[in-house]
């Protein structure tokens, strides 16, 4: 196996700087090429145990998320894993299956396995802040608002998406929208509240449709709509499954947007780009949070918070992208 002084021999450069280079310091870009190539030519692979002895460090980062099924989840973890390896770290990545014994398991695991730092998708954000404020290591927590985090935090700003939809179908003449989200999720009741204050005191809360974020729900929720005596002129689905499930029974039943009623979704990813002609539709920066929260962490890892310093919460903007599914009224 090739040795940084066969990489040193074949390059021509020194190998205190072969040494700034693999440790991502300053190196000109004529010795990073002869280094690189050299790298390739050999199939040198640095000892990343006798890089962690070195530097008090594994050089890899932890991520949990809920759901490894979730679209949402895969690209994060996605992002996490491109980001953090473009900064020299590897990742382990756990699913708790929405478990909160099992995630607090995987946490202890992750913390055994020596990784630097966590990203934590949590599944009850509360009990994990409370659990896990001794662990010892940075944490980031991805989609969590509770107050007085002990952690840094980063999140799509949920209550400015909802008010971005809510707005967008004023403006059209709306007043009457139904709601299809999820009020014992945070994210979801942000969304749905960010929606309601577009219309001050003005918005008539029975057209709420309140279930779980899946596709039957916005299924059901759809179905309950079309069939109201007094039909509201348009929809707004808080999360990529109760779009998915809303859109899936408008399809079956060969209702058209805005012909027979008005539509806001949410999330676009997946399926929904593919289901029917473009919809207005809020995007959520997930690329970007994934990549945030690895910055952060990186960021905790060198220099960790210091007394009194109060954590970080990052909230991130997301997009309303506008097509022909809403109509002036």
């Amino acid at each position: 196996m090739p040795t940084i002084k066969d990489v040193a021999k074949d390059s021509g450069v020194g190998v205190g700087t072969i040494s700034r280079y693999l440790n991502d310091k300053p190196v000109t870009a004529e010795n990073k090429r002869k280094i690189a190539q050299s790298i390739k030519k050999l199939g040198y692979e640095r000892n990343e145990l006798a890089r962690g002895l070195k530097t008090n460090k594994s050089h890899v980062l932890g991520v949990l998320i809920p759901d490894l099924t979730d679209i949402f989840s895969t690209m994060l973890v996605q992002a996490i894993e491109q980001f953090a390896y473009e900064h020299g770290y590897n990742t382990i990545t756990c699913d708790s299956r929405g478990d909160d014994n099992l995630e607090r398991e995987k946490i202890s695991l992750l913390v055994r396995r020596d990784v630097d730092g966590l990203i934590v998708f949590p599944v009850n954000e509360k009990a994990t802040a409370e659990t896990y404020g001794h662990v010892g290591i940075p944490l980031v927590m991805i989609n969590s608002s509770i107050a007085n985090s002990p952690f840094d935090t980063i999140r799509s700003d949920d209550f400015d998406a909802g008010k971005q939809a809510g707005q967008y179908f004023y403006e059209h003449g709306h007043r009457r929208i139904a709601v299809i989200s999820q009020m014992c999720n945070r994210p979801g009741q942000l969304r749905a509240e960010g929606f309601f204050s577009a219309f001050g005191q003005s918005y008539d809360r029975s057209l709420l449709f309140d279930g779980d974020f899946k596709i039957a729900d916005g299924y059901d929720a759809m179905q309950a709509i079309m069939n109201m005596p007094c039909k509201p002129t348009g929809v707004f689905t808080t999360n990529y499954y109760t779009t998915i499930g809303a859109l899936r029974y408008c399809r079956e039943h060969h209702l058209e947007f805005p012909k027979d009623i008005s539509f806001v979704g949410f999330d676009n990813i997946g399926a929904i780009p593919v289901l029917g002609p473009p919809l207005t539709i809020i995007e959520q920066p997930i690329v970007q949070i994934g990549r945030q929260a690895v910055f952060l962490l990186l960021q905790r890892i060198e220099h960790s918070l210091d007394k009194g310093e109060n954590p970080v919460e990052m909230l991130l903007k997301t997009r309303l992208l506008t097509a022909d599914s809403v109509e002036n009224v």
